[in-house]
């Protein structure tokens, strides 16, 4: 079975690029040293504990979505659907999308500035790719909720 165009909506999605540790900051909005290591001279920064995630800049695409909420207890793919809100269905290898990707559905993309480099905001993002599950045509993507 094929995705009908007619039935597809407009969708956004970021990939995971990398996650990178978040630095302690003075008033000033700068690093604050923890120390320098005299044998190389690279300077340590004190973090935070956190790790800042760092995502692609949002890509429009059109899919098919359907939202879960039936009455009776269902497990699909292995997961109760008390655990996801949506499937996203898709062509075959038509959307690079991983279990790592955000999806925007409802609302606009944000973005943020990190570095000078721009990066999707991944506190606007309405889902979250739980799983994914291919088949012969069509990919399947399980959406869970981002709380925002």
């Amino acid at each position: 079975m094929r995705c009908l165009y007619k039935n597809k909506q407009k969708i956004y999605y970021a990939q995971l690029i990398s996650t990178s540790p978040e630095y302690k900051l003075d008033k000033d909005g700068n690093k604050i040293v923890d120390y320098i290591d005299e044998e190389t001279g690279e300077t340590y920064y004190v973090e935070t504990g956190t790790k800042n995630t760092l995502y692609s800049p949002a890509v429009e695409f059109k899919g098919n979505i359907a939202f879960a909420g039936a009455d009776l207890l269902r497990q699909e793919f292995g997961i109760s659907d008390e655990h996801y809100e949506a499937v996203l269905v898709l062509n075959k290898n038509e959307i690079p999308i991983t279990e790592t990707s955000l999806i925007w559905y409802q609302t606009y993309p944000g973005t943020k500035l990190i570095d000078g480099e721009l990066y999707a905001d991944d506190s606007t993002a309405d889902y979250r790719v739980l799983k994914s599950v291919p088949s012969l045509n069509n990919d399947r993507f399980i959406l869970a909720k981002v709380v925002k």
